[in-house]
């Protein structure tokens, strides 16, 4: 494989996309940090270099690059799409791990789409077919990462914005993209490959944010507060297996289709991953949401 490769990471200020960060830049894979608010992403590039430096791992600053997109905007997926290719000659991976969890919804977008599904489902379908194509030149590799929660989909209710329940909307939004990560499998077989990851839980407890992000008051501040303390791994706990995933195989097409967790490949049937006429009645119905019919 080409020793430089250009892994793009989505959510990748976050927990397990900055742990991935971390472990490809180590390993001398050019980053390219994708996230909403520009001046975080730089935060974070500056911390990969120090880190680097540290380490006394040679790097150019370029190796470290970001890209502002929001994925609930379909706009800004389809303008930073447009600026991926511009930039990036060489696509070899990318990682979806942007996530959003907001309570009290459903929170409807200017554009009419419930924001927890626009985030994590719309934006990085459309965003993965718009570089598709870039991929496919470098036989590039699809890391999604996932929960291992099963909600069954609500057809009549897809974004759930009728029947709102947060927990629900969240677990459904994580079983679409174990159902994405398997479909585009199928569909780009010998192209491209798709994987899906389950990271475990994984938690940053340096980030000076930590609490503003997971420990929140009242009973679910409790007990997000006793899992972060007894059951959370740090993001390298994460970061290191999706590096080995993302660099490690001269013959990608080897785990087309698979669902890891951590370094483990799962052998077990996954229901959602497994389930074809439900992968192909969703992949049509994200065609239609995001426009890409238009094309």
């Amino acid at each position: 494989m080409i020793d430089k490769q250009t892994i793009l990471i989505t959510g990748a200020t976050g927990n397990i996309g900055g742990g991935a960060a971390v472990a490809l830049a180590k390993r001398g894979a050019r980053v390219v940090l994708l996230g909403r608010k520009p001046q975080t992403l730089e935060t974070r590039a500056d911390s990969i270099r120090a880190t680097l430096a540290e380490a006394q791992i040679e790097f150019q600053d370029t190796d470290i690059a970001t890209l502002a997109v929001d994925f609930a905007d379909m706009d800004s997926v389809r303008q930073a799409a447009a600026e991926a290719l511009n930039r990036f000659p060489a696509i070899h991976g990318l990682i979806h791990s942007a996530v959003t969890l907001i309570q009290n919804g459903p929170n409807i977008l200017p554009n009419g789409h419930e924001v927890m599904f626009a985030t994590n489902v719309m934006g990085p379908f459309l965003f993965t077919q718009l570089l598709i194509e870039r991929m496919q030149q470098s036989d590039g590799l699809v890391l999604h990462v996932i929960a291992p929660f099963y909600k069954e989909i609500d057809w009549d209710d897809l974004e759930s914005i009728r029947n709102h329940r947060t927990e629900t909307a969240a677990n459904r939004t994580k079983t679409c993209n174990r159902v994405i990560a398997a479909e585009l499998a199928r569909r780009y077989a010998g192209k491209i490959s798709s994987v899906a990851f389950n990271p475990s839980f994984i938690i940053d407890k340096t980030d000076p944010e930590v609490k503003k992000k997971w420990l929140t008051t009242g009973l679910a501040g409790f007990f997000w507060w006793t899992m972060a303390v007894f059951f959370a791994k740090p993001p390298a706990v994460a970061g290191e297996p999706i590096a080995d995933l993302m660099l490690s195989y001269r013959d990608r097409s080897a785990i087309n289709g698979a669902l890891f967790k951590l370094d483990k490949r799962v052998e077990k049937p996954d229901k959602a991953m497994n389930d074809e006429v439900l992968g192909k009645r969703l992949w049509d119905e994200l065609v239609l949401l995001t426009g890409l019919t238009a094309e």
